[in-house]
This record gives structure tokens, C-alpha cells and sequence, in this order.
């Protein structure tokens, strides 16, 4: 996708919110000033013993940490990813009996009363003997850093280990000024190796792209060579898809995986080769080059230890619409920012985000959450302004999900408690699903509409002609409700078992898809005369200009 430019001598029109910032806060805002009170969670007891695990990818660091809580045979693994929690258990249970070993996300539920839990970092107890809070550098992100922070706060652990990038170490210090510190080196090195083509691709190499349409055009590509031999990995595949796409990669029944950044946020595939398609990508408002860190994390993955001296890292060429940076690439692979103590990293990280909790904006009535809201990230600016580790997360999507839920619950004449209202706006659900958010809002107040839509959503039938789209979007789906059937057992007529099967049915619908899109691509072929053509558009360049002729 191509970012938009701004015609020459015209400002950006400023966004809704902007507008009304300029003009100051609302009466209903600065009423709810006066009620909001701005509070850090705070542990009751200080842990005995805090070590911070940091090293790049591959290096061990996971591995040491997960060795540690097997050993206690008490505590919680917390990572950012569902895949990263059901990893951590599988790995757990192989080493002290799946008996022994729970998983808590916010889709599923298994033995959670276990003396060893492994879950999300939402979903983390904030008590207990040894935390491995895990990715601990996602504390600065955005959207989800609070759950980082309030495990950071306030987690009530005799013992925490903190694994992440050394980036992280800034913020590390600024937490636990008495941690031990433990540094991990990559077990494998990285060798930059420079342009490869399509031809020359041998079995074990990754290439990776940052859209999902780029990928699919560029399995395609590659499955011209390798037929029937190319895995796909994009964000939008259900878990079991992804799942079922590594194993045949790690497997050799795959040779050559294509995949985006996904690789970057948790997903274990080591290979001996990874290849960058693009160095550019859409990150939701601009199209931008990758910075050092991103690009790092992701060529982090390459080297399988024990097969490979080392991990071959590149870009591919000569593919007419993707455009890698040869030297960027291999700039990317050495450390060049100063951190604390002599150390060199990638960025860095030395802000957690927060907000708040329900307790903290004042409110009784649902109607007034989100004045109460604005008013906190008001008041929160002005009381934390001088805490030098401490940012505010993003309020805007969970603004979002409020007014979506409110919206259909206004056009219904429905309403909903206080709590109630908190819950759902607080659910794993993006923006692209917020219908289905309100549609569940209306199953909890008992409303007769919202019944036979979650019905119809729930029935795995509707998957047997649907397209690669339809399917992604029924896997997400199927994630949202497997939530809701947790909080809500058999409401509306969700049940963790009808979600499974759904879940179960988009993921096989989505590896079927798949293989027909890379076997028989559509994307990024020229739909007039079948040539190879950029996946952002139709035509090739030669056919668009007669179109254009004509």
C-alpha cells in the first residue's frame, strides 16, 4: 500500500480528536477531573530477588528462565503472544508433567490451578513465587504496555526474572535499581550474505515481506520453483494456520517459508537463511523505512544451532516491485546505540506505559466512561509529568470499543452495568471487529436480535465456499468468542466448545485457501495478461498503460 502524500503547500486537516483538544475539555470532562484519581499499583511486598535476563533473539534467554520455574516448580511464565504462552507450556509439560502445568489466555483455559502457569501477560496472577515476565520491552508499547507495567509495579513475587532485549536495560535499571543483571550472546552469529535471487533459494530459507499481499504474491513467485514446497506466515492466520505452516516448514516438508513481521513477535522459526523482500513498510499512517531494531529482531531468527555455524542474513533481488536496502540490512545486524554501563543495543527502552483501572475514574454510571476517561489521561499528564520512566498509554482504542458498544446499546434501548461495560471494552478485539464487540453487549442484556447472528457466526457451515478472506476474518471471529465464552459460559449461545470448532474450521479453511492462492495466484498477477505484477495493483505496468490508452 502505498502512503498518501499531501498536495504541496496544504496542511493534513487535523483529526476529530486534535479539534477538540484545541478546544479544551467539555463540561462533562471537567466534571469528571474532580472525580478521577491518578494512582501507580503498588506491590504490598518487595521481591527478594529480581534478575534481568537480556540478550538478543536466539541466545538462550527464554530457554535459561523457563529451566529456572521448572525447577521451582511454582510460578508464572507471562508473554505477550498466545502462540509464546502454549509454547511455554508445551515445553514445561514435557519436562515437569502436563499435570503440573497450566495455560491461561484469554481464550482458553487448562489446569489453571496448576502450580506452574503459563499466559498472556494480561491474564498473569499478580501474586505468587517466580514471575518470568517475558518481552519485557513491550512495557513501552502503546496499546498493551500497561500489563507490563502493573506486573512491574505492582507483581507480588518472592522472585522475577525479566527477559527482553538489552534495550530494555534502561528501563530494567529505572525499575529494580538492585537487579542482577545476566546478558545473553546469540549462540549462532549473523553473516550478511547480500543479494539473492529467487533461483537461488535452498530449503531452510525464510524470506520475508511487510504486507500480507506482498507475501502471498511472493509465495507464489517462490512456488514457481519450489512447488508444493512453500509454508506462508501473515498475522491475520488464524493460530492453527500459522501452527500447521511452521511444523511442515520446520519439518522440511516446506523448503522456503514467506512470511512478515509476525517472525519479529514471538513466532519460534529458526532457519538457516532468512531474506528481506522489502525494507519499507505501512505502518498505519506513512510508508517508512524499517528502523534498526525491527529489522533486527527479525533477522535475529536466522540460524538453526546445531545444524548451521551461523545464520545467513540478506535480501532478495530481482523481483521488479519488492525493494530491499543492501546496506541497511547489513547495518542493521551490529548494535550501535549506547546504553547504560558500556553496553550497545538498538533503541533505547526506558518508559513504561500505563492506565488506568476501572477503581481510578470515579464513575457509577457506564454513560460517563468516556469523559471519565479523558479526564484521567488529563489529569495523569499533569501529576506524572515530572516521572521520568512513566508514559500513558493510548486511550483511543479502548474510546473505540466505548462507543461502539454504547451506539448499539442506544439504538436498542438496551443498557448495560457499569462492569459489565468495562469488560467488553477492555476485550482483545480490534478495530475491524467492533460490530462484533456491540453485537455481544446486546447477547449479555438478553436482547432477542443479537441470538441468531452469533448463531450464525458460530456455524462452521458457513466456511465451506468462503474465500481466504472470509476465512481469516472467521478465525478472528472465532478468537473474540472463545473470550466471551469464558467470561460469559453459554450466553447468547456462545460456548467455548462452538468457538473451538468454529476456530478449528477458519484455520482449515484458511491452509486450503492458501494453497490454492500460492498454487494459482491471483495476487500479484496481472489480471489482463497473467504476467508477474506488484500485489498493490490489478495490472502490470504495460497493460495499465494501454488501459489507459484506450
Amino acid at each position: 500500500m502505498r502512503a498518501r502524500r499531501q498536495p504541496r503547500g496544504r496542511q493534513k486537516r487535523p483529526s476529530r480528536s486534535q479539534r477538540a483538544a484545541r478546544r479544551g475539555p467539555t463540561q462533562a470532562v471537567r466534571q469528571a477531573e474532580r472525580r478521577v484519581t491518578v494512582t501507580l499499583p503498588a506491590r504490598r511486598v518487595e521481591p527478594e530477588r529480581v534478575v534481568a535476563h537480556l540478550g538478543p533473539t536466539n541466545s538462550g534467554k527464554t530457554y535459561a528462565a523457563l529451566k529456572e520455574l521448572a525447577e521451582k516448580r511454582s510460578g508464572v511464565y507471562a508473554g505477550p503472544l498466545r502462540m509464546l504462552a502454549q509454547e511455554a507450556h508445551r515445553r514445561l509439560s514435557e519436562w515437569i508433567g502436563e499435570e503440573n502445568v497450566g495455560l491461561v489466555t484469554g481464550e482458553e483455559r487448562v489446569n489453571e490451578r496448576a502450580p506452574v502457569v503459563c499466559s498472556t501477560v494480561e491474564m498473569a496472577p499478580h501474586a505468587g513465587d517466580l514471575l518470568v515476565l517475558d518481552e519485557v520491552q513491550w512495557a513501552d508499547d502503546t496499546e498493551r504496555g500497561s500489563a507490563w507495567t502493573r506486573l512491574l509495579l505492582a507483581g507480588d513475587y518472592r522472585e522475577i526474572l525479566l527477559l527482553g532485549a538489552l534495550d530494555a536495560l534502561p528501563l530494567v535499571e529505572r525499575a529494580f535499581p538492585e537487579h542482577e543483571l545476566k546478558l545473553f550472546e546469540r549462540k549462532l552469529p549473523l553473516e550478511f550474505v547480500g543479494a539473492r535471487t529467487l533461483r537461488s533459494l535452498t530449503p531452510g530459507t525464510v524470506v520475508v515481506a511487510f504486507s500480507r499481499r506482498a507475501v502471498l504474491a511472493l509465495a507464489g513467485e517462490v512456488n514457481r520453483l519450489h512447488p508444493g514446497r512453500v509454508a506462508v506466515l501473515y498475522g491475520a492466520m488464524p493460530l492453527s494456520s500459522r501452527r500447521e505452516e511452521i511444523d511442515r516448514f520446520l519439518t522440511g516438508t516446506a523448503e522456503v517459508c514467506v512470511a512478515t513481521d509476525v517472525l519479529g513477535h514471538g513466532v519460534n522459526l529458526p532457519c538457516e537463511t532468512l531474506l528481506f523482500a522489502e525494507t519499507t513498510k505501512f505502518d498505519g499512517e506513512e510508508r517508512r523505512p524499517l528502523l534498526p531494531w525491527e529489522l533486527a529482531q527479525i533477522a535475529g531468527r536466522a540460524g538453526r544451532f546445531g545444524l548451521v555455524e551461523r545464520g545467513h542474513v540478506g535480501i532478495l533481488s530481482g523481483l521488479g516491485w519488492g525493494t530491499a536496502d543492501e546496506e541497511l540490512v547489513e547495518w542493521a545486524l551490529e548494535p550501535h546505540v549506547p546504553l547504560p554501563g558500556g553496553h550497545l543495543g538498538y533503541r533505547v527502552v526506558d518508559e513504561a506505559r500505563i492506565r488506568p483501572q476501572l477503581s481510578d475514574l470515579g464513575v457509577d454510571d457506564p454513560l460517563r466512561l468516556d469523559a471519565a476517561l479523558v479526564a484521567w489521561h488529563r489529569v495523569a499528564l499533569r501529576e506524572w509529568a515530572s516521572e521520568s520512566w512513566l508514559a500513558l498509554e493510548s486511550l483511543q482504542p479502548i474510546r473505540l470499543r466505548l462507543q461502539a458498544v454504547q451506539r448499539r446499546l442506544a439504538e436498542r434501548g438496551r443498557t448495560l452495568s457499569l462492569e459489565d461495560t468495562w469488560k467488553l471494552v477492555n476485550a482483545p478485539v480490534d478495530e475491524d471487529n467492533l460490530e462484533l464487540l456491540a453485537t455481544l453487549a446486546l447477547a449479555i442484556t438478553g436482547d432477542r436480535v443479537a441470538r441468531p447472528q452469533l448463531m450464525f457466526l458460530l456455524d462452521p457451515v458457513r466456511l465451506r465456499g468462503a474465500s481466504l478472506e472470509d476465512a481469516e476474518r472467521a478465525g478472528r471471529e472465532a478468537s473474540i468468542l472463545r473470550w466471551f465464552a469464558l467470561q460469559y459460559t453459554g450466553v447468547g449461545g456462545v460456548t467455548i466448545d462452538r468457538a473451538a470448532a468454529l476456530e478449528e474450521a477458519a484455520a482449515a479453511r484458511v491452509v486450503a485457501r492458501l494453497r490454492v492462492e500460492v498454487e494459482s495466484p491471483t495476487i500479484g498477477r496481472c489480471r489482463s495478461c497473467g504476467r508477474s505484477c506488484a500485489p498493490w495493483f490489478p495490472l502490470c505496468d504495460r497493460c495499465a498503460g494501454i488501459a489507459t490508452r484506450a
